[in-house]
């Protein structure tokens, strides 16, 4: 049960550290406290108070009363900031039984006067699986799968900076843009209540504090791979005897039920794990970079489909905020996404897909270039000859005829006259080679070097905030973690360039 009479308040955590940390600072010396003053003045920034009315709905109005609610996410937002700084590590366990009880100053920064009042990790763990909006059954020890779920590491090399290609036709992406346009979930959103936590801790008060701007919001958008430290292969439980004749097809626990085979096209190998896809912005006055949108989803899924998962997921839990544009890579260029963004009224910058280079609506002997460049059939570029306002169409001659190149192989193929072939590309009439904003303007390519958010900002999750070396299991836990470190990212900014002091 959920008593808001006993949740520690902003204000008398403010006054609990300033004053039992001027103690501890003046009298107190060996306890370092002013060792963690960063941490401190973050914390001092983190109002908690803010999610205290939807923390509520997901207690019980009977029972036993939950206490200490606001220390445990305190602390555990303190250990993300502290990862390898502390002999705990990146290990929960020793943080909450060795590390805390044994650091007046940490005890202090958590919310708490004493180490009897620290709670168990127990209460660490009850909090961290409350909010995960579907059934944990799959994650008890005695679940059982099938043997060959995960079936065994793939041996084709795809190779480096290629895409997993997407196999499941199943579901398409017309049909997920068609699910959004009507209004209907796209699929299931376990965690769901972990980003309505995460926006209402860091993303609106990062607005509040000026560090994004609402007006003006370019996002970018990419997928990390994210390692899973368990067994592909699941265990037999400890009734399963090795002389059993079924060993080998029967069902196993697997500590990790939500991992798949995936292809890592950075490091250009096989991962088993899951897909880590993030919606970012870069303050570029600031030079800071903000995840905006947190989301897991399977290692063998397609980028394009999960950023149409996660645009639908922005749109429902993004606080109202509503993007300008939006930066992409070529794993995301296909048409529904498309005419998505342009219902949307949003500006698409997506890279052209090297392996899709043609046009229902241009001749058949002409391609595209990256930039949505036509292509004559000897692979030069055609020249620009301005707007034909009556065709309402783009004009493009042949770059011999106009003096750009020397010479053709297929000059009398394509056009024996003086003027050249000439090749119209209508305006608008297909999204994917003619976006709002030309591919060779300098305002895309502006807008486009905004897309190194995501690299940075998968580095900061993965590296800096070791994401990757934590020993955890399972989509709600790495879930749950990434929503603790994309709230750090937040607290750095804000530490950054603000008065933290005066919060």
């Amino acid at each position: 049960m959920f008593q808001p009479e006993l949740w520690q308040s902003h204000d008398e955590y403010r006054t609990l550290v300033t004053t039992v940390g001027r103690k501890l600072s003046r009298n107190y010396t060996k306890y370092a406290f002013d060792t963690y003053q960063k941490e401190h003045q973050k914390l001092l920034s983190l109002n908690l108070d803010t999610i205290t009315d939807y923390l509520s709905s997901f207690y019980s109005a009977f029972g036993r009363p939950a206490k200490n609610q606001a220390q445990i996410l305190r602390s555990m937002i303190l250990f993300v900031l502290l990862f390898n700084k502390t002999s705990a590590k990146t290990s929960l366990t020793t943080w909450v039984r060795e590390t805390l009880p044994n650091s007046v100053s940490l005890i202090v920064l958590t919310g708490c006067t004493c180490k009897e009042e620290l709670p168990p990790l127990g209460s660490y763990y009850d909090f961290m699986n409350r909010f995960w909006l579907t059934s944990r059954n799959r994650y008890s020890r005695h679940f059982l799968l099938p043997a060959g779920k995960n079936t065994t590491k793939p041996e084709k090399v795809i190779g480096m900076d290629r895409k997993l290609q997407d196999n499941d036709t199943a579901i398409t992406c017309k049909d997920i843009v068609k699910d959004i346009l009507s209004g209907r979930p796209t699929s299931e959103h376990p965690e769901t209540a972990l980003q309505t936590i995460f926006t209402l801790l860091a993303v609106l008060p990062s607005v509040s504090f000026g560090l994004i701007d609402t007006k003006n919001l370019t996002l970018s958008g990419d997928g990390t791979s994210v390692v899973s430290h368990a067994s592909p292969y699941g265990k037999h439980l400890a009734t399963c005897v090795p002389s059993c004749p079924f060993r080998k097809s029967c069902h196993r626990h697997y500590s990790d039920p939500d991992a798949h085979w995936g292809w890592d096209s950075d490091n250009n190998t096989w991962f088993f794990g899951h897909t880590l896809y993030l919606l970012c912005y870069r303050n570029g006055s600031l030079k800071i970079e903000l995840p905006l949108l947190i989301k897991f989803t399977d290692a063998n899924r397609h980028d394009s489909k999960n950023f149409l998962y996660a645009i639908d997921d922005f749109g429902r839990h993004g606080a109202g905020l509503t993007p300008n544009n939006l930066c992409l890579d070529s794993a995301h260029d296909n048409l529904p996404t498309y005419e998505l963004l342009e219902h949307w009224d949003i500006n698409a910058l997506i890279d052209i897909n090297a392996r899709a280079v043609s046009s229902e609506h241009a001749p058949k002997d002409i391609t595209f270039d990256n930039t949505g460049h036509p292509l004559c059939k000897a692979g030069h570029k055609m020249c620009p000859w301005g707007n034909d306002p009556v065709k309402d169409a783009h004009k493009y001659r042949c770059p011999l005829k106009c003096g750009r190149i020397a010479s053709c192989p297929h000059a009398q193929e394509c056009s024996p006259g003086n003027y050249g072939r000439t090749v119209y590309i209508k305006n608008h009439a297909d999204l994917r080679f003619h976006p709002r904003i030309p591919r060779d303007s300098e305002q895309y390519k502006k807008l486009y070097s905004e897309r190194t958010a995501c690299e940075r900002m998968n580095n900061r999750i993965l590296n800096d905030y070791c994401l990757q070396h934590l020993k955890i299991r399972g989509r709600d836990h790495f879930s749950f973690f990434t929503m603790l470190i994309g709230i750090c990212i937040h607290l750095d900014a804000r530490y950054k360039v603000t008065p933290l002091s005066a919060a």
